[in-house]
């Protein structure tokens, strides 16, 4: 700032000056001139200075209603950062970190790799509690994005305590149907609650897309938690089970086994003539077992890092506040 007053003589109430009119560009609609705006006041401005967080979430906001998904990515990381760096009071943090939990749904469920990073996001200590605590609802599209992400499926157990945990606050047909299929093994409840999910993702704005390919993977984990209970399936039962007819249920099982990316722990051989599916003993190498262990260890790694330096903060923000007091 210094060399731009002595430069140029744009001093700092020039600049809270065009920020300012950056949000007037903003609430005339015109979201790329605003977005500019704030990109120029942001690349000047020392990152203590008060209108900085707010002029990110103007950026995130006018990224966002450009469909600019790519940079909104990296807006939303910009923001949380922020959020977690500055000496904000923890009422005020918790509510910063509910609006973006929630203004990260518009980009994480538009992104290609959304529901990955979405699962990362929310999984965070920070976060996950501020989920428990805020805006329990919010719940539904953890367990969503947890079922459609094959790289995060080890997570529904996690999921699944949460659920329980949660339920005197928030229950749906999305955290049912997992709860009946993972705790009670009640099929037909799970199915039942499976329609249900079905309507209730037609009519949400952020799951409408994704109602496809929901079904076809929450069937699958019906099918592979039914084949793990039973050594031999009757194909005709598992119709049933899935809501298919016997043809359908059986190419359907074919895929599954067959495909390697459909992600399907199932181990099985299918006999036509007596229309059963023949489960195998799964039988894991020792490498298989270390690969297993370690896959997620670095997104582990870097959420443990995350929450160390989270309860840092929190610790030293107290401290302050403490030896101001006295």
């Amino acid at each position: 700032m210094d060399f731009i007053y002595s430069n140029h003589g744009i001093s700092q109430e020039d600049t809270e000056e065009y920020f300012k009119h950056s949000k007037f560009r903003y609430d005339c609609g015109m979201y790329s001139d605003a977005e500019g705006m704030l990109g120029r006041y942001l690349s000047i401005s020392q990152p203590q200075n008060n209108s900085v967080l707010g002029a990110l979430w103007g950026r995130l906001a006018c990224r966002i209603l450009q469909a600019n998904w790519d940079d909104s990515l990296q807006d939303v990381t910009a923001v949380k950062e922020a959020i977690e760096s500055r000496s904000i009071a923890p009422v005020d943090q918790i509510r910063q970190r509910g609006w973006l939990m929630h203004w990260g749904l518009f980009v994480y469920m538009n992104h290609r790799d959304g529901t990955d990073a979405l699962v990362d996001f929310y999984a965070e200590k920070s976060y996950l509690q501020t989920l428990e605590n805020l805006c329990p609802w919010l719940l539904r599209y953890f367990t969503v994005a947890v079922i459609l992400s094959h790289r995060r499926r080890n997570l529904l157990a996690d999921v699944l305590k949460e659920i329980q945990s949660m339920k005197y606050q928030y229950s749906d047909p999305i955290t049912e149907f997992l709860e009946c299929l993972y705790e009670h093994f009640d099929f037909d409840e799970a199915q039942s609650r499976l329609k249900d999910c079905q309507t209730l993702m037609k009519n949400d704005f952020f799951l409408q897309s994704f109602a496809e390919k929901f079904t076809h993977e929450a069937r699958l984990l019906i099918c592979e938690i039914y084949c793990t209970i039973n050594r031999r399936v009757d194909l005709t039962m598992l119709a049933e089970k899935l809501e298919l007819s016997e043809e359908e249920a059986e190419r359907w099982m074919v895929d599954m086994v067959r495909s390697a990316s459909a992600g399907s722990s199932v181990d099985a051989k299918i006999d036509s003539s007596g229309k059963q599916v023949i489960m195998s003993v799964p039988m894991r190498s020792a490498h298989q077992q270390v690969v297993d262990r370690t896959r997620d260890l670095t997104v582990r790694s870097s959420l443990l890092c995350s929450n160390l330096e989270s309860t840092l903060q929190d610790q030293a923000f107290y401290v302050k506040n403490r030896e101001r007091s006295f």
